[in-house]
């Protein structure tokens, strides 16, 4: 028996089953290189970073995506701005929903504080 495909127009015509459509067609994947996990805690080394903030608050709407701010003027409890409307606290990855406000740029340095080598 025949295959049989319905047209607009009422009739019948016979289906073409050697094209294949754009959804069965197979992508090429990509081999990306894996990332090194540690094994456990005992692998992994304690780092302390130091930062500098702004002593000026900005507005929300300044900062870039991906950029870190404070809700206050010493730079603790780190965030990071991930779209126009949503924050990340970096100490437990919660999500914030943002619309406005003012807060203080931060950037990490990877100069040492200058107070630090004097004696």
């Amino acid at each position: 028996m025949n295959a049989l495909e319905a047209t607009s127009n009422g009739t019948q015509t016979p289906l073409n089953t050697d094209k294949k459509s754009s959804k069965d067609k197979e992508k090429q994947k990509r081999h990306l290189a894996k990332m090194a996990s540690a094994v456990s805690a005992a692998d992994m080394n304690s780092v302390e970073y130091s930062g500098l903030a702004d002593r000026t608050a900005v507005e929300w709407t300044s900062l870039k995506n991906y950029e870190m701010f404070s809700l206050s003027p010493d730079g603790s409890f780190p965030m990071m701005k991930v779209s126009c409307s949503k924050a990340v606290r970096l100490a437990d990855r919660e999500v914030m929903m943002v619309g406005s406000g003012r807060c203080f740029r931060v950037s990490l340095s990877n100069h040492p504080n200058q107070n630090q080598n004097k004696p």
